[in-house]
């Protein structure tokens, strides 16, 4: 609802509705007098707490760790090297060979020798690990075309202010 607009009717909660607003509006922010748990922000938890939950189970419906999962996303981007890609995950250089062995063994990734450095290797995504990621994701991705698609330019320009708001509310707790 934007300023100067009042707000006539509320719609009915659900029952789980109910529940979730009820569940995140204690905690840490009871604290701070000027928190206001709104319909926005219950909608901004509940994103937040599914979107931790949803590498797990993708990688369980794959087959595949956490690491293994969150390891072929980077791929994704293009080949990097053990080391490199140890950093990406925050594990040591030998857990990361692990890793890669095992994506090497479902045949979701390659080790090759460096373009520019024969002497180093580099981990390259298949086209089986590319396929795995792209059609565990692809729902989702859809869903959201579909989403974007439906607001106008202005509804965007004020999600996309109130997201970017809110990320870096939560980054300035990790820098």
């Amino acid at each position: 609802m934007g300023p100067g607009r009042t707000e006539t009717s509320q719609p009915a909660q659900s029952g789980s509705q109910q529940r979730d607003r009820a569940e995140t509006t204690g905690g840490a922010a009871s604290g701070v007098p000027e928190f206001r748990m709104t319909g926005s922000l219950v909608a901004l938890q509940q994103l937040v707490t599914v979107s931790e939950t949803v590498p797990a189970a993708l990688a369980r419906q794959a087959g595949l760790s956490n690491s293994e999962l969150h390891s072929l996303r980077h791929l994704m981007r293009g080949p990097m090297g053990p080391v490199e890609l140890a950093k990406q995950l925050g594990v040591t250089s030998a857990a990361s060979s692990g890793i890669v062995d095992r994506l090497c063994g479902h045949g979701h990734a390659e080790r090759r020798p460096h373009a520019g450095d024969g002497r180093r290797t580099e981990v390259v995504i298949t086209d089986s690990g590319r396929a795995e990621v792209t059609k565990r994701m692809r729902p989702m991705f859809e869903a959201l075309a579909d989403l974007d698609n439906s607001l106008t330019d202005d509804e965007r320009v004020v999600i996309e202010g109130y997201l970017r708001g809110a990320t870096q509310a939560m980054r300035a707790l990790i820098s």
